[in-house]
């Protein structure tokens, strides 16, 4: 089998990867929450604002372990709108609650190879989440979700905020308490996640994606260590796609604190990505920069 790109291959490659990488960084709230994000809140009413800014210039080809040539830059700066309400009411003896996210993005790519010097905005796909349970013990929290990416933004050009595709996404975590006091924790959270087909006909891969933190808190401070892991598990389907299996690390810091008058918590973590490999289309790897203002109320 050849599985040599020619340039117009390696085009199309790359119009397409924008489809599905700038609308990425929008993701981010629902799957990677980083510190303690297995932990459901106590019951009542949140809202999370994010500012999301995601840089990248290396552009992983597909089937070649090799970056595009040229001088190239992707970037998605993105601010999400997530309301998160944990209802007094109990299911399978856990807090039962929902949520929905409304992200705005504006993107860009240039690659100085292909001549491409793409810009879009707007809204992005919105997120609900019917179903969110949380258990809680003195050792430890265990948290469970399902919820769906709509698909429902603009997707028609390679930098629109829409991904073109309505996703189902599963999750599972937990948070364990390393000393009774529940100053040092260690959590991870999973996810997977199916997608439909687009308009034209392609069908991305299933992915499995894994947060995970260790961390320590000084009262109303906490730091820690960040990172995140997204593997494909299913290959692509539809014309043109390749027998090949995506995947994607990072690893970074993170830092947060609570202002306990005003029922607030400021966050801010920055990631920064290893060993992408592409599958059909070509990924980015680069680094993002996430800050986050939870309000109780």
């Amino acid at each position: 089998m050849n599985l040599t790109l020619t340039a117009r291959q390696q085009l199309l490659s790359i119009v397409l990867m924008s489809l599905r990488l700038l609308s990425t960084p929008a993701e981010e709230p629902a799957g990677r929450e980083a510190m303690d994000d297995a932990t459901a809140p106590p019951p009542g009413l949140y809202y999370l604002g994010y500012f999301l800014k995601y840089r990248a210039h290396d552009i992983r080809l597909p089937v070649a372990d090799a970056s595009a040539p040229g001088n190239n830059k992707a970037e998605s700066t993105v601010i999400v709108n997530r309301l998160l309400w944990i209802t007094e009411h109990q299911l399978l003896g856990a807090d039962y609650g929902m949520e929905i996210l409304a992200p705005v993005a504006r993107n860009s790519l240039q690659m100085s190879a292909y001549g491409l010097d793409l810009q879009g905005s707007g809204g992005a796909d919105i997120y609900v989440s019917p179903l969110i349970l949380g258990w809680h013990a003195p050792r430890w929290d265990v948290s469970a979700g399902a919820g769906m990416w709509l698909g429902q933004a603009r997707s028609g050009t390679p930098v629109a905020p829409g991904s073109g595709y309505r996703s189902a996404v599963l999750s599972a975590g937990a948070t364990y308490y390393l000393d009774e006091s529940r100053s040092w924790t260690a959590s991870a959270l999973l996810h997977y996640q199916r997608n439909s087909r687009t308009d034209q006909g392609w069908r991305f891969g299933d992915q499995i994606g894994a947060e995970w933190s260790a961390g320590k808190r000084w009262g109303l401070l906490q730091a820690g260590v960040v990172g995140y892991s997204r593997w494909q598990v299913s290959r692509d389907s539809g014309p043109g796609t390749l027998n090949a299996h995506a995947q994607s690390h990072a690893l970074g810091l993170q830092a947060s604190y609570i202002f306990l008058p005003a029922k607030m918590m400021l966050r801010a973590a920055y990631y920064q990505e290893f060993g992408v490999q592409a599958a059909s289309l070509a990924s980015p790897q680069g680094s993002l920069l996430r800050l986050t203002l939870i309000k109780a109320f």
